[in-house]
């Protein structure tokens, strides 16, 4: 082989092993430390990168099935129930981000005020939209008789409202985590 080509291949070589030592020395960070708890680690991996994935597509699909149940009665009729279970499943979700966040902030050592402002907010944002619409599924699975019309015109707009409140706060939480987690990489 030519000394061209050896010194090449070598060079691929020490790449490969540079980055298999700066793998592993991440891995090592993640284990045998005194942070630990439900909330941190899962197979050895952070559970704040994958728990945050549910809410940021669970919000907005709950989100336009709530726009389509505050104007179509018989959309609300037909899907409101599996639409209220991924609602409670988006909650939980919230939640549990919200609480990987905080002991992977810790982990990182590293500060992301502005996503963890938005984060501190955000479950508590879906709220409202999980109550409309169980209020507005059980108004429109009883039939029309339920409410007078300026009730359910009410709850419709306050379902929207609340639609798009959820779906703001999930894309500033979503975009100010990507920011910090991607900006920070970008400058290392």
């Amino acid at each position: 082989m030519e000394p061209t080509s050896q010194a090449l291949i070598h060079g691929v070589k020490v790449t490969l092993l540079e980055s298999k030592v700066s793998i592993l020395s991440a891995v090592k960070s993640f284990n045998g430390d005194d942070l630990g708890g439900p909330f941190d680690l899962i197979a050895g991996l952070p559970l704040h990168p994958l728990a945050s994935h549910a809410p940021v597509v669970l919000v907005p699909l709950i989100a336009l099935a709530a726009l389509a149940m505050s104007y179509w009665p018989s959309f609300s009729r037909r899907y409101g129930r599996p639409v209220l279970i991924l609602a409670v499943i988006a909650q939980l979700s919230l939640f549990v981000a919200k609480a990987s966040g905080e002991i992977f902030k810790e982990r990182l050592g590293k500060e992301v005020e502005r996503h963890q402002s938005y984060g501190e907010i955000a479950p508590f944002t879906f709220i409202p939209l999980l109550v409309l619409l169980f209020i507005r599924f059980r108004m429109d699975r009883s039939g029309s008789t339920v409410g007078s019309p300026r009730v359910r015109r009410l709850v419709s707009i306050l379902l929207a409202l609340s639609a798009l409140l959820a779906l703001i706060y999930i894309f500033l939480t979503g975009h100010s985590g990507g920011e910090s987690v991607w900006g920070w990489l970008a400058k290392n």
